[in-house]
């Protein structure tokens, strides 16, 4: 989608993911409304936020991602504040665009903006190896069998940290600073403290995986679906995604 699409008085819905500094900062969501853009310079003027009746200034630099409703759907991108000031006595920002302006789709799940950090991993060949003869019970002998799952346990596997985009009961999209292969499967596990559970050891496969435009860390975008949640987990995760979103509407 083109910037020039979007449309004065589109609502906005804005979470602060990194500080003036860069550094990641506790997740904190807004509602606000476009008033103008310039379109060359992807710049817009937004409404400040108000929250409890007060208006909140928000802080100079700091990044967050963005949902945009429009008639043609939502879109989200990431967003820098330039400035804050008073016109024509409404509080205003102007924010400058960062990167792709991108299709927010509504799956079958309620997809929650989040923050909240995750660990994930390729399969290595041998492991799939080792996974595929224990799923095929390939084994001349129990012994066999049981060294075979030996070798697999030990195994020693380099897990890389992600951030969380967002989450639903049936995916995931976290940036990462490595990209992954579509239609490959990986192992993702979902920090505990989040969901008030025991750690969510899932599998993904990967739908989409691309080189962000702007420089960082976390320079890939990556977007899965789950394939062997099981069914208390995928309600606990919907459970998790519901209450979440009841606290931010209640505030």
């Amino acid at each position: 989608m083109e910037y020039n699409e979007l449309g004065i008085g589109n609502k906005i819905n804005m979470l602060r993911v990194k500080d003036a500094l860069g550094r990641r900062t506790k997740p904190k969501q807004y509602v606000s409304q476009l008033l103008d853009i310039d379109i060359v310079k992807k710049i817009a003027k937004i409404s400040m936020p108000i929250e409890n009746r007060i208006i909140v200034p928000l802080e100079i630099d700091d990044i967050y991602r963005i949902v945009i409703y429009t008639s043609n759907g939502l879109f989200q991108c990431m967003a820098k504040i330039l400035k804050r000031y008073k016109e024509n006595n409404l509080y205003v920002l102007d924010i400058q665009f960062v990167g792709k302006l991108e299709k927010y789709q509504r799956r079958q799940y309620y997809r929650l903006l989040c923050d909240m950090v995750v660990e994930h991993r390729a399969q290595t060949e041998e492991e799939i190896a080792l996974r595929d003869r224990i799923l095929f019970d390939n084994f001349e002998s129990e012994e066999e069998k049981q060294e075979c799952m030996n070798q697999l346990y030990n195994m020693k596997f380099t897990w890389k940290k992600g951030h969380v985009i967002d989450i639903s009961g049936g995916g995931i999209r976290f940036s990462s600073p490595i990209g992954y292969e579509i239609g490959s499967t990986i192992f993702l596990t979902i920090a505990a403290k989040e969901l008030g559970t025991e750690p969510y050891n899932v599998s993904l496969k990967i739908i989409q995986s691309y080189k962000k435009e702007f420089a960082g860390e976390d320079s890939y975008d990556i977007r899965g679906e789950f394939e062997d949640i099981n069914n208390v987990m995928r309600e606990n995760l919907i459970k998790f995604i519901f209450d979440e979103q009841r606290k931010r509407i209640k505030k």
